[in-house]
């Protein structure tokens, strides 16, 4: 074992103890895999020291919690977390059983809300922060007050050309969109200087099938797309072939199976794929290693095995595989 692993279980045990628990597995494992990922306890540099000591020994629980509240008031990091991780999720038997997937899915769960911002669109995300040596939970948006006012516009000439009218949805894009949110979905820009999109159905999409994602395809500039938990299938992924800005595809505990991934074989822009607890085989990632830009794919629970992988990294051999 490490020297970094036989501190971070020490830090795992007094964490627990802080908390009035009598074990690290008392509660779910967040906090000592935020140590994992973002302190480095060894280290010689001071900052990295520093940090270390923040987290481990000053904030604590508190890295997601509000301090001197009730455990069920998070920060705003905290509460972002917690759209994508449910603490019955990460009782002891599972720690217990499936130590490497539960870590992967809180990992995983990281990394999607270090690219959040903390406020506004010229607020950083929380991941600048956790790179700059601050916590994200003490950051405190500016004061509305505070900001400063915009200059007031000139007004045009009589005979001074109109100013160009800002680019809108086609209404082709606009009826698509409201089919989207009618079956559960949400449509957001990216930030507010750029109109690509996001489209979720993760949390009100359950009853989406594959018809739904017809109108999807009709959206422009659709970069993330979330459909985990949806009853779509492989059908269903015919339809986003056409995407071909799509960047991040998350298709956990859907009913897609290899033939489905031959749908995706043409997304050249997609860098993120989520396939975790669907029927997907070795097979299926045959269709993947036309995806260059792919950099994170995650294959827990399913039937993908390491001889899989391995072939595949041979075609793409930065891509980083969680099983």
């Amino acid at each position: 074992m490490s020297l970094r692993s036989v501190v971070l279980v020490a830090v795992g045990f007094a964490m627990a103890a802080s908390c009035g628990l009598q074990s690290a597995q008392a509660i779910p494992p967040f906090l000592k895999e935020f140590q994992g990922k973002y302190t480095k306890p060894e280290s010689e540099d001071p900052k990295d020291q520093e940090f270390a000591k923040l987290v481990n020994e000053t904030t604590k629980c508190n890295v997601c919690h509000v301090k001197g509240k009730s455990k069920k008031e998070r920060n705003a990091y905290g509460s972002e977390l917690a759209k994508l991780l449910k603490k019955d999720n990460f009782k002891g038997d599972r720690l217990k059983a499936e130590p490497e997937k539960a870590s992967a899915e809180i990992v995983a769960a990281f990394e999607e809300v270090a690219a959040k911002k903390t406020a506004g669109d010229d607020s950083p995300t929380f991941g600048e922060l956790i790179v700059a040596f601050k916590l994200p939970g003490d950051f405190e948006p500016p004061k509305v007050a505070d900001a400063p006012k915009p200059e007031p516009e000139p007004t045009p000439m009589p005979d001074s050309p109109a100013p160009a009218a800002e680019s809108q949805p086609s209404g082709e894009a606009d009826t698509a969109i409201a089919a989207v949110e009618q079956t559960g979905g949400t449509v957001m820009q990216l930030a507010q200087n750029d109109d690509s999109l996001v489209v979720d159905f993760h949390l009100g999409g359950t009853s989406l099938g594959d018809d739904g994602l017809a109108q999807v395809a009709k959206l422009p500039k659709v970069v993330q797309l979330n459909l985990k938990d949806t009853q779509i299938t492989d059908a269903g992924l015919a339809h986003l072939a056409g995407l071909a800005t799509l960047n991040k595809l998350h298709l956990e505990k859907t009913q897609v199976t290899d033939a489905g991934l031959e749908h995706l074989g043409g997304l050249a822009n997609l860098e993120y794929l989520n396939l975790y607890g669907t029927a997907v085989t070795d097979a299926g990632l045959e269709h993947l290693k036309g995806l260059k830009n792919l950099r994170k794919l995650y294959v827990w629970q399913t039937q993908v095995t390491d001889e899989g992988i391995a072939k595949l990294k041979e075609a793409l051999p930065e891509v980083t595989v969680v099983k």
